[in-house]
């Protein structure tokens, strides 16, 4: 996955245009990292922040008052970063174009299975800065996590699907203990057509599990391999590892394909 030049939409940004500035929508959701189910999962931005400089987070059991201690707490924060400006985010700013969602099916799982345990819908947008004291190396000067305590299915249609924008990465992995109502992985469920469904087109790398085909393997079948089927890069932990798959598809209007 190549690295990206940092956009100046967020190099330029001031506390004062994070908080009281209109909200730069379309540039958080474009070649953003989309993670469902995320809990306080840092991840994907410890791999690939400077691949990305947005992170979407999603997770309906997640309260605000967690996210926001876990985010400034000095041991399961993000070291070496401090939050320069974060912002409460109204439904109808990340939503201005309205939504009709798309509606689960028979076979999906059961959308109310976790009711009791859901948290109370928020949505946070936060801008990190990295400290003076700590190089290049260690990442890139800013990023910005979007979260959002919300169905992941629900959440991808509402932000990305409505606004005509599409993810660089969809990140699969941390879901799945026991608190998820329908199965990710799946190609067929609802999150995939979710996903298919978007005008935009489909992210252009997922990122997830693999079980090795054979030990020493580096070939491993995607969660969803009809549209991931090439693995970019692995890694490997003796029969298991996490893989980056490349969209079969490289451009949605020209519907070009990969060799």
């Amino acid at each position: 996955m190549p690295h990206m030049e940092p956009p100046a939409w967020l190099t330029n940004l001031s506390p004062e245009a994070v908080t009281k500035g209109p909200l730069p929508l379309r540039e958080i959701l474009h070649d953003s990292l989309y993670y469902p189910g995320a809990g306080s999962d840092g991840k994907p931005v410890k791999w690939l922040a400077g691949n990305v400089y947005s992170f979407v987070y999603t997770d309906y059991r997640v309260s605000r008052g967690r996210f926001l201690s876990e985010l400034t707490d000095a041991r399961r924060g993000f070291r070496g970063y401090r939050v320069m400006a974060r912002r409460d985010l109204a439904m109808s700013e990340l939503i201005p174009n309205g939504w009709t969602p798309m509606l689960p099916k028979p076979g999906d799982g059961d959308s109310h299975a976790w009711r009791e345990h859901l948290a109370r819908p928020f949505g946070v947008w936060t801008v990190m800065e990295r400290f003076a004291n700590f190089s290049v190396e260690h990442g890139p000067e800013r990023f910005c996590p979007l979260y959002m305590c919300s169905e992941g299915t629900a959440a991808y249609q509402a932000l990305y699907n409505s606004n005509r924008v599409k993810p660089k990465v969809l990140f699969l992995i941390q879901h799945g203990f026991g608190g998820n109502w329908t199965n990710f992985e799946n190609p067929q469920l609802i999150l995939a057509r979710s996903v298919r469904s978007n005008p935009a087109g489909m992210p252009d790398y997922l990122v997830g599990r693999y079980a090795a085909r054979d030990q020493g393997s580096i070939q491993g079948d995607s969660y969803w391999p009809m549209d991931y089927p090439r693995p970019t890069l692995v890694y490997q932990y003796g029969g298991y590892g996490f893989g980056v798959w490349q969209c079969k598809v490289k451009n949605n209007k020209e519907q070009e394909t990969w060799p």
